[in-house]
């Protein structure tokens, strides 16, 4: 009739776990909303039959109008096309002429590639604003803030140096 059922050493441990399990469940239980009176809950179809409805996944588009901010769904950096560093930038020679547009010629120190730029003429993260005879102002922004410098042309005691 009445069995006796052996309980190893570990078993009084998992007990409170089982308990707080099963209580969870009646809990959710009582939760449930019930039908009404006189009113049958409707049937779920079984996955084999159609139901009539459509399973699909649709992604969810999210646009920005910050009016001048950086817009936080876009990555703060790119791989392709940032270009070189400001810091690795110097002018290699300026063509000066205010009537038909300056030319800068800018080199990449590590590259030592050579870029010839016009005012709003893009280089990395930088924008040029102006070109003056011995000098080029720069528009630099990086992670969504915005400064300017400038770089200037090295005279021929500063370069033996």
């Amino acid at each position: 009739m009445g069995e006796r059922v052996k309980v190893g050493r570990q078993a009084h441990r998992c007990f409170p776990r089982l308990f707080s399990a099963y209580a969870a469940l009646a809990a959710g239980a009582v939760l449930l909303p019930a039908p009404a009176a006189g009113q049958t809950p409707e049937r779920e179809p079984p996955s084999g039959e159609a139901s009539g409805s459509v399973l699909g996944y649709e992604r969810e588009q999210f646009e920005y109008s910050g009016r001048g901010q950086r817009n936080p769904f876009r990555p703060l950096t790119t791989v392709r096309g940032q270009g070189p560093r400001f810091e690795d930038l110097e002018v290699a020679g300026i063509v000066f002429n205010p009537e038909v547009g300056s030319v800068a010629v800018i080199a990449d120190r590590l590259s030592k590639r050579r870029f010839r730029l016009r005012e709003g003429d893009r280089v990395g993260t930088a924008r040029v604003v102006e070109i003056r005879p011995d000098e080029v102002v720069f528009a630099i922004s990086t992670f969504g803030a915005h400064r300017q410098a400038v770089l200037r042309v090295k005279k021929e005691r500063e370069q033996e140096e």
